[in-house]
């Protein structure tokens, strides 16, 4: 029976492709299928990598943290890609 169950490595590549032009933590729970608990374990493990950086952004008085993929995790991405597309 096949695992229908993501991998780490798949769910670091969807955080990192949804921070690619900025993301709120809400919209990375949505668009990336996450529990709060997967991302509250994820995020601060990719902040310390220096795999993914936090800023804020203020939108109609509101202030709220962005989530911007850095170089070291686009280079992370490329190589989770080409070993994910062995095992597809």
């Amino acid at each position: 029976m096949v695992n229908n169950r993501r991998s780490e490595m798949e769910i670091i590549a969807e955080i990192l492709t949804l921070s690619m032009n900025g993301s709120k933590t809400t919209e990375l729970l949505y668009h990336g299928n996450l529990s709060y608990t997967q991302l509250k374990n994820y995020l601060p493990y990719l902040l310390e990598k220096n795999i993914l950086e936090e800023g804020y952004v203020i939108n109609n008085g509101n202030t709220y943290r962005l989530y911007q993929v850095t170089e070291k995790g686009l280079n992370l991405l490329k190589d989770i890609k080409k070993i994910l597309v062995h095992f597809d």
